[in-house]
């Protein structure tokens, strides 16, 4: 039985490969378009040109790391480099992970306008792989990939 050509199945009618490059294609233009017109400014780009985002509002919260306690701030440390943190509240220890949204000026300090401490956040980190975990082990005790027909197929 064949079903008719409708704006639902349309799409079903192109092969397999030219709808996974079509939608590859749309993954990787949106990608794009988000890092053209909407680009995030990371301390990296900031104390790698600090003459172009003097001045800037950034978001540190990639494994920004307390690694001292000022009477003004505090210091951390983000993917090997250092920065001094200037803030009003220093209610922080060493060795906390921390999310901030600063304003960056050159060389090498940053303003505090809001900062949260994560707590145990590799513990929620390693508590989330756990589910991904079983899904997976679960999907691949149900299912095989097909080579030959490009796609997955449930085991007898």
């Amino acid at each position: 039985m064949s079903l008719p050509v409708t704006s639902k199945n349309r799409f079903m009618k192109i092969p397999r490969i030219i709808r996974i490059l079509l939608l590859a294609f749309g993954l990787v233009f949106l990608i794009w378009y988000g890092y053209a017109f909407y680009p995030a400014i990371t301390l990296q780009m900031c104390l790698a040109n600090p003459d172009l985002y003097d001045g800037s509002t950034i978001t540190v919260g990639n494994e920004a790391t307390i690694t001292g306690v000022h009477q003004d701030g505090f210091s951390i440390q983000q993917m090997g480099k250092h920065v001094r943190v200037f803030s009003t509240k220093t209610n922080v220890k060493p060795g906390e992970f921390v999310i901030l949204k600063a304003i960056f000026h050159k060389p090498n300090t940053l303003e505090a306008l809001d900062f949260r401490i994560a707590k145990q956040r590799r513990a929620k980190i390693w508590l989330s792989v756990i589910p991904a975990l079983l899904v997976g082990i679960y999907f691949l005790k149900r299912f095989r990939f097909n080579f030959s027909s490009f796609y997955f197929e449930e085991r007898d």
